[in-house]
């Protein structure tokens, strides 16, 4: 039976502390431990016991010179903290300092919400200090549209995407701007 090796932040932290002190796979832990230190404030003692860890997984090994390199054949996973499933370790993205899989990052920087009250009184705040009225404040794409939406009595974001060449994401999100100024519904 095998184990899978599934690393928590301060693992990670000590990988890529590892792999910005050198460049090639071979590093000694004095390198790793300064720079663990100073970007995170981990301890030494921390610091040997996650790689006391790796090694114990096989994920570090020590060479004949006596600097420890890492084994890239081992696979490793890291959970996921916006859905928190387990993901490949070479397949994560950093945002903020977390650890999410590509999806979560799409999706958080991709999509704005279509019905949000929020947003909705957000914008409206905005527009009514502004002085903004009708299509006052909005891009010249959003304008272009909403005056094609005007124009034929409504439309399907899917009719729109191929009309302004955009992809399904960006219409919807192109979409919920005009929802949240209150010109679509």
């Amino acid at each position: 039976m095998s184990m899978t090796l599934v690393l928590d932040e301060e693992e990670l932290w000590i990988l890529e502390c590892r792999k910005e002190a050198h460049i090639d796979e071979r590093f000694h832990i004095r390198d790793v431990i300064k720079k663990v230190k100073a970007e995170y404030g981990t301890s030494r003692s921390t610091v040997y016991e996650i790689v006391g860890y790796l090694e114990f997984h096989g994920h570090i090994k020590m060479n004949k010179a006596g600097n420890r390199e890492i084994d890239e054949s081992v696979a490793y996973f890291v959970t996921c903290l916006g859905c928190g499933k387990e993901i490949p370790g070479s397949e994560y993205v950093k945002e903020n300092g977390k650890t999410v899989c590509e999806d979560c990052y799409l999706e958080g920087h991709q999509k704005i919400k279509f019905a949000d009250p929020v947003a909705v009184r957000s914008k409206k705040l905005f527009r009514k200090q502004h002085g903004f009225e009708g299509t006052d404040g909005l891009t010249e794409l959003q304008k272009e549209i909403y005056g094609f939406i005007l124009e034929k009595g409504g439309a399907t974001p899917e009719k729109i995407s191929k009309l302004f060449k955009l992809t399904l994401q960006e219409t919807r999100n192109q979409l919920a701007i005009l929802r949240h100024c209150e010109l679509l519904k």
